[in-house]
């Protein structure tokens, strides 16, 4: 899945390499003789920092590069400082001064940084950046540039009925695939995870997000067919009906947040054990596809857990499972899952293909179990103890992790046969000891 993704990111920077290109040699070739949009150097530049982020980034999310976050940063001011220009009167002028428009001249440079180029790689390069630190922040930062995105789209397509030409077809596409780059790599956010869902709410959403932006789009067209409106008209439909877009994608992505947190309770209810919280069977089955990660089973099971619902009655059996599960989960990283394997049974999968780091982690369960003060079932206090039994995953068996559950099981049973509070391995005829509180100052 990985290498899927990190292919996705190689090709979209392939794409706006392309465009890039193209869009320069057009620049330089045929704008200057057609007059015709080109995209600027300073767009180019802005673009291929993007491209440059999105597959250094996308291989390091959590810790990006210190010169990316550099190139970052100076592309942010770069592009707020054309920004601040147009918007803020009686700014001192650096982009747009006469010394920039002179190189222009003077280099054969066409087109302009216009103020939505630099709007839309601001809010792209924003949301890189705080990726790393705040996905909900980024995720504000790429909605700005998408409402951008959207309004170029009815730009162009407003721009065609009326067979207007100024428009850059270069900075267009190179802002679409940044847009798809950047949506790509702010993915596991509870806002964008819906959209790259393969289950059936995923399509949905991504058809309902094409329909946000199609219907409008299309409602404006048939407008201006049947009005035949001015160009100042135009340009106001095409503000009103991108905005209705903006704002219909601003509520998916509220919705897509709320499927996000309801799939994700479901998934937590189907995918772990309610009474404990460990994982359930359904739970480690999901995981089973990456078994080749372990290398060794442990089998856990509370000694006399049936005696104990027999006497004190169910919710005290449920007190000492809770209590046990805790007590694992205290034991060992979220890398080692821990499984409700069965009524009193408890399921371990650790990294380690030893037998012997395999008797450390049994010594270190008994330790710690023995380590806690008797649990006051009823009126009596109890010393839980647990039996294991242990296993190593042979990788060269068919159905190796399998094999090695069947193996742990009859080590498991060894060791209650032997009068529990034991750990056998499934490598040895015997067990390995007999664990007391007495093995804490051992």
């Amino acid at each position: 899945m990985q290498q899927d993704r990190q292919g996705a990111f190689r090709i979209i920077a392939l794409m706006m390499a392309m465009i890039i290109l193209s869009g320069t040699v057009h620049n330089f070739l045929v704008s200057a003789k057609t007059g015709t949009p080109a995209l600027h150097p300073f767009s180019a530049l802005g673009y291929l920092s993007i491209a440059i982020s999105l597959l250094v980034q996308a291989g390091r999310p959590l810790a990006p590069p210190y010169w990316l976050r550099a190139q970052q940063i100076f592309v942010l001011c770069f592009m707020g400082e054309r920004m601040i220009e147009a918007f803020v009167p009686g700014w001192p002028k650096l982009i747009t001064s006469d010394f920039v428009a002179g190189l222009n001249t003077r280099y054969n440079f066409h087109g302009r940084l216009s103020v939505e180029t630099a709007t839309g790689i601001f809010f792209l390069h924003l949301a890189m950046f705080l990726a790393p630190t705040s996905l909900g922040a980024a995720v504000l930062a790429y909605f700005s540039a998408l409402c951008l995105g959207i309004f170029m789209i009815y730009q162009l397509g407003f721009g065609i009925l009326l067979f207007d030409g100024q428009f850059s077809m270069a900075s267009f596409g190179s802002l679409l695939f940044s847009l798809a780059g950047v949506s790509l790599l702010l993915r596991n956010n509870g806002y964008m995870r819906p959209f790259f869902s393969h289950r059936g709410h995923g399509t949905a959403m991504r058809a309902l997000l094409f329909a946000a932006i199609a219907a409008p789009f299309i409602g404006g067209v048939v407008f201006i067919e049947v009005q035949n409106p001015e160009d100042r008209s135009v340009f106001a439909l095409q503000l009103l009906f991108s905005s209705f877009s903006a704002l219909f994608v601003g509520l998916l992505l509220i919705l897509g947040r709320q499927i996000n947190i309801d799939a994700r309770q479901i998934e937590r209810v189907t995918k772990h054990d309610p009474l404990t919280g460990a994982l359930s069977r359904q739970g480690l089955r999901d995981i089973l596809p990456e078994a080749d990660l372990f290398g060794g089973a442990l089998l856990i099971d509370i000694d006399h857990l049936k005696a104990i619902n027999d006497r004190f009655g169910h919710s005290q059996g449920d007190r000492v499972l809770v209590w046990l599960a805790e007590a694992l989960h205290g034991l060992f990283t979220s890398a080692t899952p821990v499984t409700r394997w069965s009524g009193g049974e408890f399921l371990i999968l650790t990294t380690d293909a030893d037998d012997n780091i395999l008797e450390r982690h049994a010594t270190l369960i008994h330790r710690a179990v023995a380590a806690q003060a008797p649990l006051e079932l009823g009126k009596t206090d109890f010393q839980v103890s647990v039996s294991i039994g242990y296993s190593v995953i042979d990788p060269s068996e068919e159905n190796d992790i399998h094999a090695a559950l069947g193996r742990a099981d009859a080590a498991l049973y060894t060791a209650k046969r032997m009068g529990r509070n034991q750990s056998c391995s499934a490598h040895s005829k015997n067990c390995i000891h007999r664990a007391s509180i007495e093995d804490l100052v051992a």
